[in-house]
């Protein structure tokens, strides 16, 4: 949010996780929403209250599982990519896979910007930019048919499987998130079977492909870039557990505020929204840190997913 007029950057994370919470929610309950008071620490934890419908008080706690993984290095190249999306009017949320780069010079910054005003639909509602990227495959060897790989395919080897004539390595570093389309998908999966079976195999082969990162429309008066700089391991999810309940535990004080209803926001980060680990995590852990609110949502990858939501006619302002 802007200070004194002037816009700070790189943006707080959870101030995009509000806005985005606000327009799924004023779009399923068709209620108008301002904020009436709002304070943010500096650990991630975002509390208040919103005005529903001019009558109806609902405070909020949000929090934003990313502040941890935040370093330097990342919030510069967030603060610059921000900046330029700014100058362009570029009122979006920019949803980095785990682990992504952010450009951080020419011509990076100026390709990134015409690829977020390129995105497109997705059938979710959210946009996709897509980004060319390069695979790089080599044969290693004549027996079997299995392909290993490094970077953003690597879940996907078992596909290839049996399709192969022979052991195969494939860098594909550059890659870290593919298209929703299974179209496209299923392109780059023939592509890559192609390339195997070409009698140069054993002369690396570059593969293009195409890296999708999430775009989402945002109201307000700036952009904002949302992800982590720390790629999948095996220390996340308990490190998102410890990191989580002390949020929790720090929010409390929002279930003693008056109000007509509560509801818990957890922004975090993911590759894929349906291959979050924010809804593990709560289901994961004792349930009375969080059994004060009446809705919980979490957010990654672009989108608000419901985890309790009343039903029909039971909030104040739904009836």
């Amino acid at each position: 949010m802007a200070e004194g007029g002037a816009t700070v950057y790189p943006s707080d994370p959870g101030e995009a996780g509000l806005r985005l919470f606000l327009q799924w929610f004023g779009g399923y309950y068709a209620r108008s929403t301002a904020i009436e008071a709002h304070e943010a620490s500096e650990s991630g934890v975002h509390r208040g209250v919103v005005n529903v419908g001019r009558r109806w008080r609902l405070a909020f706690s949000l929090l934003n599982t990313l502040a941890p993984d935040a370093d330097l290095p990342f919030e510069a190249a967030r603060a610059a990519v921000e900046q330029r999306l700014d100058g362009a009017r570029q009122r979006v949320a920019l949803w980095m896979p785990r682990g992504a780069h952010l450009p951080e010079g020419e011509p990076g910054l100026s390709q990134l910007l015409l690829q977020v005003a390129g995105a497109v639909d997705t059938e979710d509602g959210r946009k996709e930019l897509r980004r060319p990227v390069s695979l790089y495959l080599r044969r290693q060897g004549t027996s079997g048919s299995v392909v290993t790989i490094l970077g953003g395919l690597g879940g996907h080897w078992a596909q290839f499987t049996n399709r192969v004539p022979g052991t195969y390595y494939l860098n594909a570093l550059e890659l870290y998130r593919l298209p929703m389309s299974e179209e496209l998908r299923d392109e780059l999966t023939e592509r890559i079977v192609l390339a195997a079976g070409q009698p140069e195999a054993d002369d690396t082969q570059v593969i293009p492909a195409v890296d999708a990162w999430t775009v989402t429309p945002v109201e307000g008066d700036r952009a904002y870039v949302i992800g982590t700089p720390k790629p999948e391991d095996d220390n996340q999810a308990s490190a998102l557990r410890r990191n989580l309940r002390a949020l929790l535990r720090e929010a409390a004080p929002t279930l003693a505020l008056a109000a007509d209803a509560k509801a818990l926001i957890v922004l975090g980060a993911a590759t894929y929204a349906d291959e979050e680990k924010l809804t593990w995590a709560l289901r994961g852990m004792d349930p009375t840190l969080y059994a004060g609110y009446d809705l919980l949502v979490v957010i990654a990858d672009g989108l608000v997913k419901p985890l309790l939501k009343p039903g029909r006619a039971v909030l104040p302002w739904d009836a």
